[in-house]
């Protein structure tokens, strides 16, 4: 008789158990809550929340846990609304005396000048804090087996990381609109029509350039900030790291763009499928100095599946169902990463910094809602 090998389970498996139910639940009294407090329960809603969202996040069969509290998010929320108070205060003042700023030249000639300051250098700065914060407070509030995790960024390294990535993206989007600003100018000037077919030409040849040079900033920028967000994180010794190539996320990012137009939308699926899978394949990690290499089980079918289920589900409910949809995009992504066999989960040993991990950070990148940096 032939034996029969029964298949053995993995035991390094990643996965995500929330339920949208559940989450939705949580969401209600959140919001409820947050109103009628007129805003003050927030720190403690966004701390509910992520508990939850992380104590139903498993890997190896242990869940996580997030040991952060509304009390510190509420430090943090409150230092958060005083460095942005200057903001408000200054584009208050201007709403209220607009028609006598634009009666002054030096007092125009100063406003502009301070929005410039705020735009190309408070704006950055604040947005490179934002996220180092939100990713060194999270991690120094994230546990998994009693092992806390950590982010191995130096501020200063970040930041400078950061702006070069954000300049580059903003001074090549400034010359691209520039330029065609330019041209549009100067055609109505020499009293030209910008609707005839030569400039028309005249534009989509300048364009095309400037397209593929803006698209390969936005590939640029993206694969920085997985550098150095991703790419910084750790699990008590097991660190994990990115390896991506600009280059590469822009040639997918090129043929996404090509083909998803040529084919009406349907190459959108095969494209967002290859930039998880980018992603996820230049994720490794390092356990006693032996790199091992993350895979993906996604395909453009279950990509399909995941985005028009979402969208009929906020379309047909108005949104209400935003917390299912988050669940359903947890559970996509843990579901469909492979972690390696051979890592050992029960080697792995706490290596706590003692973090300075304040809630401030957290707090500027969720006032601003960024978003996550998965695509």
């Amino acid at each position: 008789m032939e034996n029969i090998v029964e298949p053995q389970e993995k035991k390094n498996t990643l996965k995500f158990v929330g339920k949208g139910s559940q989450l939705f639940a949580i969401d209600l009294v959140n919001t409820v809550l947050t109103i009628i407090t007129l805003g003050f329960y927030y720190p403690w809603a966004k701390a509910r929340r992520l508990k939850y969202v992380y104590q139903h996040s498993d890997l190896a069969g242990s869940k996580f846990d997030f040991l952060g509290t509304g009390k510190e998010i509420f430090r943090g929320f409150i230092k958060a609304v005083l460095i942005l108070i200057p903001v408000y205060v200054f584009l208050l003042l201007f709403s209220i005396y607009v028609g006598q700023i634009a009666e002054n030249e030096i007092l125009l000639g100063a406003f502009i000048a301070l929005l410039v300051i705020i735009i190309l250098v408070g704006m950055p700065l604040f947005i490179a804090y934002a996220i180092f914060g939100t990713f060194r407070y999270r991690t120094a509030r994230s546990s998994w087996r009693g092992i806390l995790c950590g982010f191995d960024a130096k501020r200063s390294d970040f930041i400078k990381s950061y702006l070069k990535a954000f300049y580059f993206l903003f001074l090549t989007y400034a010359v691209m609109m520039g330029l065609m600003v330019g041209a549009t100018f100067l055609q109505k000037y020499n009293g030209g029509d910008t609707g005839s077919l030569v400039f028309g030409l005249v534009a989509m040849t300048l364009m095309l350039p400037l397209s593929i040079l803006l698209t390969y900033a936005v590939a640029w920028y993206r694969n920085k900030l997985y550098a150095i967000t991703l790419g910084n994180l750790r699990l008590g010794d097991l660190r994990l790291r990115y390896t991506g190539k600009a280059t590469t996320l822009f040639g997918i990012m090129i043929l996404g763009g090509i083909l998803t137009s040529m084919t009406l939308g349907i190459y959108y699926f095969w494209y967002k499928k290859n930039l998880y899978n980018f992603l996820i394949a230049n994720l490794h990690l390092d356990q006693k100095e032996t790199p091992y290499s993350l895979s993906s089980t996604i395909t453009a079918g279950k990509v399909f599946r995941l985005e028009i289920g979402n969208l009929l589900l906020l379309i047909f409910t108005l949104g209400l169902a935003y917390s299912w949809v988050y669940c359903r995009v947890a559970r996509f992504i843990a579901n469909n990463v492979v972690l390696p066999e051979e890592i050992n989960v029960d080697a792995i040993k706490q290596t706590e910094t003692n973090y300075n991990a304040n809630a401030t950070g957290e707090e500027l990148f969720s006032i601003m809602d960024i978003g996550g940096i998965f695509f």
